[in-house]
């Protein structure tokens, strides 16, 4: 996956997670600061963690707060 397909990747979880249209999810603005929740962060986790097969803790997407910093944190896994 290039950095451009995971960046859409996340930025489509959001939007889904979100009910937003993907163009409306910023890339450097925090989850929380975009209208999230932590109920919805958990939702988030999970969704991702459909996308990378893998357990992804809900502190990593704490500590990895935007679209940008979320993809880069998926494309390290790799």
């Amino acid at each position: 996956m290039t950095e451009d397909d995971t960046l859409r990747v996340v930025r489509d979880a959001w939007a889904e997670t979100l009910v937003v249209d993907p163009d409306d999810v910023p890339l450097d603005v925090g989850f929380f600061e975009a209208g999230g929740n932590s109920l919805l962060l958990v939702m988030l986790s999970e969704q991702l963690e459909d996308v990378v097969g893998r357990p992804l803790p809900v502190a990593d997407l704490f500590q990895h707060p935007t679209v940008r910093a979320q993809a880069e944190l998926l494309a390290g896994d790799r």
